[in-house]
């Protein structure tokens, strides 16, 4: 018992000459530069503080769309530091953008809004977009004619996030995915005939399932923008199926409720009210079917956007009936 005392007795005295010694040491800051391994951000907090977003989408038309009125409508919510960019290419594949990357292509065009206009460089490669700015988001979606057919996702997406890893300039920017809408009931595109029968509730359930396949199991991906059942929850109210323009891209009214969307799930908030009244004096009334005539948006319309976004936050791989009536 006396050795055992004395065992405990000599380590505690040279644990104590130990951390007194220790005491003396000078601090010094960590270097600023080098992150540490264990600064890992919640994956359950908001991408966006609401006041300051970043976002950069590799993107086709569709992403275009998406992200069309996001810089107006986060202003009109209330954040201060906006900056959208978009590295566009004209029915871009996954497997173009691999394709593009791997090739230093100047192939895309770029465009950046961060005080209310949009800007546009013209032919300029993958990187010079992802080095532009220190994007906090990157968004990446598959082409819209493809993102309901799963033979078309080989490992681009592996390949894709490869590169962008490798060539951003923010290590702690989050990924997101946008899920597409699918085209307008009497649409006569022939990727929707021939490789849906042109059947709009079958080309949504096809992207949705691909999307449940390819991107939802995947740990890299933040979030799933779930555009196509904001989409396909509006065509369930009084606006019916008048989203798009050309029967496949969004009208100004569909390309808000899309943004709205994008905009509530980056920032983990609900919809409550709708502070955007105009977009450039350029929103048509699409629920009394004057689109030629611009005007501010409806109460009925701000309803909508509430309704069909807030029902795709809680059931984002299914259609919500809408219960608004019209006025």
């Amino acid at each position: 018992m006396k050795r055992v005392k004395r065992f405990i007795c000599i380590t505690l005295c040279t644990l104590l000459i130990m951390l007194c010694g220790c005491s003396n040491a000078p601090y010094s800051e960590p270097d600023a530069a080098v992150s540490s391994p264990t600064e890992i951000v919640d994956p359950n907090t908001p991408l966006s503080d609401g006041k300051t977003l970043k976002l950069l989408a590799i993107t086709s038309s569709f992403g275009k769309n998406t992200t069309q009125f996001l810089y107006h409508i986060a202003k009109a919510e209330g954040c201060t530091d906006v900056v959208i960019g978009r590295l566009y290419g004209s029915g871009c594949t996954l497997q173009m953008h691999v394709g593009n990357a791997a090739n230093n292509a100047f192939y895309y065009e770029y465009t950046k809004i961060s005080t209310g206009t949009w800007e546009t460089k013209e032919s300029v490669p993958l990187k010079y977009g992802l080095q532009d700015e220190d994007w906090d988001i990157i968004f990446i979606q598959q082409s819209a004619a493809h993102a309901g057919i799963g033979s078309t996702y080989g490992n681009y997406i592996d390949q894709l996030m490869d590169y962008v890893q490798a060539n951003k300039t923010n290590p702690k920017a989050r990924y997101i995915w946008n899920m597409t809408w699918a085209y307008q009931a009497d649409s006569t595109q022939s990727v929707f005939i021939n490789n849906f029968k042109g059947d709009q509730m079958g080309m949504y359930n096809s992207i949705v399932e691909v999307t449940k396949e390819k991107v939802l199991p995947r740990a890299d991906f933040d979030r799933i923008i779930p555009s196509g059942t904001v989409i396909q929850n509006a065509r369930t109210s009084p606006i019916g199926d008048r989203l798009c323009k050309d029967t496949y891209h969004l009208n100004n009214f569909g390309g808000i409720l899309v943004a709205y969307g994008l905009y509530a799930v980056v920032t983990g908030q609900a919809l409550t009210e709708i502070h955007l009244d105009a977009v450039e004096a350029c929103i048509g009334n699409t629920i009394s079917g004057a689109e030629p005539f611009y005007t501010p948006l409806t109460e009925t319309e701000k309803a909508i956007i509430i309704e069909s976004v807030n029902n795709a936050l809680k059931n984002p791989f299914s259609v919500t009936q809408s219960t608004i009536t019209r006025n």
